[in-house]
């Protein structure tokens, strides 16, 4: 009854349109993702993409330790907002759109043109964002805009730590723009965005998890989840940052955080064991990069091996048409390899999946 209840009440606050986008991706990501079978006959068949991933920019103001683009060299690129519509408008039954790259989204200036873009076609928009750079008014526009869902990533519960890990950025900002966001949601008694916390776990922060479920607990002002992620790549430069998540900690954390009343979901690089790469359904979720290069999924980003990702591309989205991109040689070979269960070379720093080289 509270599945029907909540369904009707989507329909009610956001339009048939929008809930059906919505329980299409819930079923198709959540449940088909877990049937292998069902994986094979979409991998045969594999009608054009629902669901895609557009990185809008690669500016970034800040320098994280963890992150690829601190130790990058090459210039920095925004998506404009004709290139913007000239994607979308290539995905005309576009379900779900996450538009969150190597890049802050809101150091574009049609960012937040972009959004009334895609939430005035009814689809589900999911971003991950520090909250640093965005001002007040923007913070107030994700409310307005009904914005779907809002990771904010944050990997410390203390200035010290927080702003060690972020050069550039402050704690105290961005504590109050999440102030400000739960605030304004209440003025405007708005579900949406749903928020969550998104913590990529490393050495130095690994057993600060316990306070900053505390933290969160004592910050939200409504129900909320932290998805937790270890670094998904080791590359030279932050190798000595990298650090598994013991079965006990997981356990311990999974308690306290029911304690205080917050949801944990771990991310799939957190399990040990990896399903086998047949059974990979990450395809189906094209990352585009600001540049325009199609790649299958967002998993070898942050391995900072960006010039290999563009040389191994499926094409470019500027100028090729995705239709032609999706049924084009690149493709056709990678959905085969993934059949056989051995990685197409774009898929080589897969950090999800079990795979043999072939």
């Amino acid at each position: 009854m509270q599945i029907w209840h909540q369904t009707f009440r989507t329909i009610k606050d956001k339009g048939l349109k929008y809930t059906y986008n919505r329980i299409h991706f819930i079923i198709f990501w959540y449940w088909i993702r877990n049937h292998p079978n069902l994986i094979k006959i979409y991998n045969w068949f594999h009608p054009e993409p629902s669901f895609i991933e557009v990185e809008v920019t690669t500016r970034c103001g800040l320098r994280c330790i963890m992150c690829e683009h601190t130790y990058w060299e090459e210039p920095s690129r925004d998506i404009s907002y004709q290139e913007f519509v000239s994607i979308i408008d290539q995905f005309p039954k576009l379900k779900w759109i996450g538009l969150t790259g190597i890049g802050e989204s809101f150091l574009n200036k049609d960012f937040m043109k972009m959004l009334e873009l895609v939430k005035s076609r009814g689809i589900y928009v999911e971003l991950y964002d520090n909250l640093f750079f965005p001002n007040e008014g923007n913070i107030k526009k994700l409310v307005d805009l009904q914005v779907d869902k809002l990771l904010i990533s944050c990997e410390a519960a203390t200035p010290e730590l927080y702003e060690q890990i972020r050069p550039g950025a402050s704690f105290e900002t961005v504590m109050n723009h999440i102030k400000l966001l739960f605030d304004y949601k209440k003025e405007k008694k708005s579900e949406y965005p749903k928020i969550s916390f998104h913590y990529i776990v490393m050495k130095n922060n690994l057993e600060e998890i316990p306070h900053f479920i505390s933290s969160v607990s004592e910050l939200a002002q409504e129900p909320v989840s932290i998805q937790i992620t270890r670094m998904l790549h080791y590359f030279p430069e932050v190798q000595d940052l990298y650090t598994d998540i013991s079965e006990d900690y997981i356990q311990s954390c999974e308690t306290l955080a029911k304690e205080n009343n917050v949801h944990i979901s771990w991310n799939l690089d957190v399990s040990i064991e990896k399903p086998p790469i047949s059974q990979c359904i990450e395809w189906t979720m094209p990352f585009i990069f600001a540049n325009g290069d199609v790649v299958p999924c967002c998993s070898a980003n942050e391995s900072n091996k960006r010039e290999y990702q563009k040389k191994t591309s499926m094409g470019n989205i500027f100028e090729t048409s995705f239709k032609e991109i999706w049924n084009g040689v690149r493709y056709q070979d990678l959905r085969k390899k993934l059949r056989q269960g051995s990685c197409p070379p774009a898929c080589i720093d897969c950090c999800l999946y079990n795979y043999k080289r072939k």
